[in-house]
C-alpha cells in the first residue's frame, strides 16, 4: 500500500469513546486543532474535566505523528479535515488509486453498513488498509458523530518567531478569519501561558530576562527557555497529569488570566510581543472562577 497521504491526518491510537448509555451530549463542543501533540492536548481535556458536561466540552483532534505536522498551516489543515468530515462521508470519494484498484465503492459501503456481507478478516485487512494511507475509520466515526449547529472551531498555535515567519502567522491569522475559526496564540509557546499560571511573570523577570523569555533560546536537550521555567515550578515533562492540573493549573486559571493582562493579548501587537489571547477561548468556554 502506499504512503499515508498528506491530506488525512486526523488519526489517533488512543482516545476515549464514551458507553453510548452513559455518553453526555452538550449543548456545544468546542473542536481544537493544536500545534503541540501532547502539553496543549493535556491541558485542554483535563479541563474538560471542570466543564459543565450538559452545556459545553472540548474535542482536542489528534493527528499523526511526525512529518512536521506542529507546523500552523497543518494545524489549520487538520481542523478543516475534520470540518470535511463533518459535512462528508467516513471514507472520502478522493482516494489513492493503489486503493481503489483493490477495493470498489460497492466494497466500501458494505464496510459501513456493517453486517454479514464481509468476513471478519476482510473487515480487519480493510481497516488495516485504510490506516496505512492515513484514514483511521473509527476515529473518524467518533468524530462524526458530533454534530451541532453552535459548535466552534479554533486552533491553538504558537507563535515560535525562530520557526514562524510573521507574514506565516499573519496567513494563518487571515484564514482563520475568512472562516470564522478561533485562533488563539501564545508568544512565544504555549508552555508562556502555562508560566502565567505558576508564578506573576512581569514582577517575577527583569525586563532583561522577559526578553530571553521571548527569545525562548533552547537551554537544554529537553528544554527552551520557557519550558525550563515551567518545568522548574511544576516539575512535569510534556504531558500534564490530571493531578498537576487539579494542583498547579485549575486552581490558577484566573490568576493566569489577570497575569496576562501584563502582556498583549491582541492582534497585531500579539505577533512582536510577549503574550497570549488564550483568556479569551476562557471566555467562550465559560470559565467561572
Amino acid at each position: 500500500m502506499p504512503k499515508p497521504s498528506s491530506r488525512f491526518r486526523l488519526q489517533s491510537s488512543a482516545f476515549t469513546r464514551n458507553d453510548e448509555t452513559e455518553k453526555i451530549n452538550p449543548k456545544r463542543m468546542i473542536f481544537l486543532s493544536v500545534e503541540g501533540d501532547e502539553t496543549e492536548r493535556t491541558y485542554f481535556q483535563n479541563l474538560n474535566e471542570y466543564l459543565d458536561a450538559n452545556i459545553i466540552q472540548i474535542e482536542v483532534l489528534r493527528h499523526r505523528r511526525g512529518d512536521g505536522y506542529s507546523d500552523p498551516i497543518y494545524v489549520i489543515e487538520l481542523l478543516e479535515e475534520y470540518i470535511d468530515l463533518r459535512q462528508g462521508e467516513l471514507i472520502p470519494d478522493e482516494l489513492p488509486a493503489p486503493f481503489t484498484e483493490k477495493y470498489s465503492k460497492e466494497f466500501c459501503q458494505k464496510y459501513l453498513v456493517g453486517g454479514s456481507e464481509l468476513t471478519a478478516e476482510e473487515r480487519k485487512q480493510f481497516s488495516e488498509d485504510l490506516l496505512k494511507i492515513g484514514i483511521d475509520i473509527e476515529y473518524r466515526r467518533y468524530l462524526q458523530s458530533f454534530r451541532k449547529d453552535m459548535d466552534y472551531f479554533a486552533v491553538v498555535l504558537d507563535r515560535d518567531c525562530g520557526s514562524h515567519s510573521k507574514q506565516l502567522m499573519q496567513e494563518c491569522l487571515d484564514k482563520c478569519n475568512q472562516h470564522n475559526y478561533g485562533c488563539y496564540v501564545t508568544n512565544p509557546c504555549f508552555e508562556f501561558w502555562l508560566l502565567l499560571h505558576l508564578c506573576d511573570v512581569k514582577k517575577e523577570f527583569s525586563p532583561e530576562e522577559l526578553k530571553i523569555l521571548y527569545s525562548n533560546p533552547t537551554v537544554s536537550k529537553r528544554h527552551t527557555k520557557v519550558s525550563y521555567e515551567v518545568s522548574k515550578r511544576a516539575h512535569h515533562t510534556k504531558t500534564i497529569s490530571s493531578i498537576k492540573f487539579k494542583n498547579l493549573y485549575y486552581p490558577n486559571i484566573s490568576k493566569a488570566i489577570k497575569n496576562a493582562g501584563s502582556f498583549s493579548t491582541d492582534f497585531p501587537d500579539l505577533f512582536d510581543n510577549l503574550g497570549s489571547n488564550l483568556p479569551k477561548l476562557l471566555d467562550i468556554l465559560e470559565f467561572q472562577d
